[in-house]
């Protein structure tokens, strides 16, 4: 594998299983979620980590309240409804500008092997990252109180890796294949359901080194609160066109800045 990667790597990833993307496809469809565990070896997780805590200091803190499908309220649905019912995400963040070039998530996320491996597991011929140099790759970190409200992306694919668990709290819960209705249009009554409590999500629990990869735009997911400890994210994020950069309002809420 190019870039020099391996030593990153955890022992089950070699260059023979980055040949796998077809199969991973097919359970991705079937699931809706991919674990990939010990993604990243304890030594290539130790840089990783060291390199979240040095960088930390420059995070930006942001909290955002929103609706589960991120978009503007809906005049027509009272502000109660699973339209326009209001979520909340507090975090810190640090954007793709302060992380260096030399550093292990820029050789991950530029390394071709792996970028034609998420292509093929994503049905796509070509990944691009975003054209702003703030949103390719964020590292986010959930302190004690933090959490991740219901949400679904906006973008077919979301990849992450989780650096650093927290001890306590801190799930990743979701509800996958249950938008976009044959005849349409958004399922409010089930996702109503769900934000009610009437509908338990099903739980994913990963480790420090795990790779996921799930339809964001499918799943209505969240991260329930940190009770304890503090739990490292990283997302690596792409597009599907060249040149297209992340809106401005996103990036104000999410870096407090725009460039």
């Amino acid at each position: 594998m190019k870039d020099s990667i391996h030593p990153l790597l955890g022992k089950n990833y070699t260059t023979a299983f980055f040949e796998s993307g077809k199969e991973h496809a097919q359970l991705l469809e079937e699931k809706g979620i991919l674990v990939f565990p010990h993604f990243i070896n304890t030594e290539g997780l130790q840089q990783i980590q060291e390199e979240a805590e040095r960088v930390k200091p420059k995070a930006y803190q942001s909290t955002s309240e929103y609706n589960v499908y991120v978009k503007p309220t809906d005049p027509d649905y009272p502000m109660d409804s699973p339209r326009n019912r209001q979520m909340k995400t507090t975090k810190k963040c640090i954007p793709n500008d302060l992380i260096p070039a030399s550093s292990p998530l820029s050789r991950l996320y530029k390394n071709t092997t792996i970028q034609n491996w998420f292509s093929a597991i994503m049905k796509v011929p070509q990944l691009y990252p975003y054209a702003d140099p703030l949103s390719s790759i964020n590292i986010n970190y959930y302190e004690e109180g933090d959490g991740l409200g219901w949400h679904f992306d906006n973008s077919d694919f979301t990849i992450t890796l989780l650096a650093k668990n927290c001890t306590q709290g801190g799930i990743y819960e979701y509800c996958t294949a249950m938008r976009y209705m044959p005849e349409g249009t958004e399922n409010y009554a089930v996702v109503e359901k769900i934000l009610d409590g009437k509908i338990p999500p099903e739980q994913q629990l990963v480790a420090s080194g795990d790779l996921m990869i799930f339809k964001g735009n499918k799943s209505l997911h969240r991260v329930t609160e940190v009770l304890e400890g503090e739990r490292i994210l990283v997302t690596f994020n792409y597009k599907l066109e060249k040149g297209i950069p992340l809106s401005e309002q996103s990036r104000m809420t999410f870096f407090g800045r725009i460039a």
